[in-house]
């Protein structure tokens, strides 16, 4: 005879869905959240300075190819710590989904603005590019924070919402969208590297 299903039934394996995710987030997602936050922020921070000293400082922005190596290396741990999670739960996938979303709304945008300068030989659009990726990529903190009732990554969606709205406070404080760089360097630590480290310290601390 087949058990009913009741409501306390739904809401525990709810709870152990989600208190799963956490664990698999913990052990999977913190290395690369601290390899993304740290490259990131020491690339723009370097884009910054090579700004500021090539005699030909459009070159500075080649720097940025140094990405698509991080993102190999990065795809390569999240593979190796799915492998090692004990179970992959529905949650882990809406996870994963967030930032696989993520990942392809940037390529999307990167690839519209710059056809577009190229088609329009201007370099005015470009000022924007910090300020949305931030922006979604507070989205896809938001809604791993949603799926894993997780207030750290909360905090972290906070932090890019609002590093997106002083990126476009300070166009207008300075014209010169240079200072965008250190602006993307400051967030990617404070939001992507610390919750890193707190994650594996947390993950540690529940071995």
């Amino acid at each position: 005879m087949e058990k009913n299903f009741t409501e306390q039934d739904s809401l525990r394996l709810i709870n152990e869905m989600i208190n799963q995710a956490k664990n698999n987030v913990q052990k999977g997602s913190a290395n690369s959240m601290i390899l993304w936050g740290y490259v990131t922020a020491i690339v723009a921070i370097t884009n910054f300075i090579l700004l500021h000293t090539l005699e030909i400082p459009y070159y500075s922005f080649h720097i940025w190819w140094i990405m698509i190596l991080v993102g190999v290396i990065s795809t390569v741990m999240t593979r190796r710590s799915d492998k090692e999670a004990t179970v992959r739960t529905h949650i882990d996938k809406i996870v994963s989904s967030a930032w696989n979303g993520f990942s392809i709304s940037v390529v999307i945008f990167l690839i519209i603005i710059f056809t577009t300068v190229y088609l329009t030989r201007s370099w005015a659009l470009t000022w924007v590019i910090t300020p949305v990726i931030l922006t979604i990529m507070g989205l896809a903190q938001y809604v791993t924070a949603t799926a894993c009732r997780y207030k750290l990554f909360y905090y972290a969606a906070g932090i890019f919402w609002g590093g997106a709205l002083v990126c476009l406070i300070s166009f207008y404080i300075f014209p010169r969208a240079d200072i965008q760089f250190i602006l993307l360097a400051i967030c990617m630590v404070l939001g992507l590297a610390i919750p890193g480290h707190m994650l594996n310290k947390k993950a540690t601390q529940n071995v």
